[in-house]
Protein backbone atom coordinates (compact mmCIF):
# COMPACT_ATOMS: atom_id res chain seq x y z
CA UNK A 1 0.00 0.00 0.00
CA UNK A 2 2.72 2.37 0.79
CA UNK A 3 4.33 1.30 -2.38
CA UNK A 4 1.38 2.65 -4.28
CA UNK A 5 1.58 6.18 -2.61
CA UNK A 6 5.05 6.45 -4.20
CA UNK A 7 5.24 4.73 -7.16
CA UNK A 8 2.66 5.66 -10.26
CA UNK A 9 0.57 2.76 -11.54
CA UNK A 10 2.19 2.66 -14.92
CA UNK A 11 -0.20 -0.59 -16.18
CA UNK A 12 -2.67 1.28 -18.02
CA UNK A 13 0.06 3.48 -19.80
CA UNK A 14 2.12 0.66 -20.78
CA UNK A 15 -0.59 -1.91 -22.36
CA UNK A 16 -1.46 -1.69 -25.37
CA UNK A 17 -4.93 -0.52 -26.98
CA UNK A 18 -6.36 -1.32 -30.57
CA UNK A 19 -8.73 1.66 -31.31
CA UNK A 20 -10.34 2.52 -34.51
CA UNK A 21 -9.79 5.93 -36.33
CA UNK A 22 -12.56 7.27 -38.34
CA UNK A 23 -10.14 10.64 -38.99
CA UNK A 24 -7.44 7.98 -40.72
CA UNK A 25 -9.82 5.59 -41.54
CA UNK A 26 -7.57 3.07 -40.36
CA UNK A 27 -7.13 0.81 -37.11
CA UNK A 28 -4.82 1.88 -34.21
CA UNK A 29 -2.56 0.56 -31.78
CA UNK A 30 -1.92 2.68 -28.58
CA UNK A 31 0.28 2.87 -25.89
CA UNK A 32 -1.23 5.50 -24.04
CA UNK A 33 -1.58 8.34 -25.97
CA UNK A 34 1.13 7.53 -28.09
CA UNK A 35 0.43 5.83 -31.67
CA UNK A 36 2.21 2.79 -31.80
CA UNK A 37 1.36 1.17 -35.61
CA UNK A 38 -1.99 1.99 -38.07
CA UNK A 39 -2.73 -0.80 -40.58
CA UNK A 40 -5.59 -3.61 -40.88
CA UNK A 41 -7.35 -4.92 -38.25
CA UNK A 42 -5.51 -8.14 -38.34
CA UNK A 43 -2.31 -6.80 -38.63
CA UNK A 44 -3.15 -4.82 -35.45
CA UNK A 45 -4.41 -7.81 -33.78
CA UNK A 46 -1.20 -9.55 -34.86
CA UNK A 47 1.33 -6.53 -33.28
CA UNK A 48 -1.00 -6.67 -29.86
CA UNK A 49 -0.11 -10.45 -29.68
CA UNK A 50 3.28 -10.29 -30.85
CA UNK A 51 4.35 -7.17 -28.32
CA UNK A 52 1.84 -7.64 -25.17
Amino acid sequence: MIRSLFFKDNDKESTLKLKFSKEDNAWLVLKGHSIMFIGAEAQCKMYISNFS
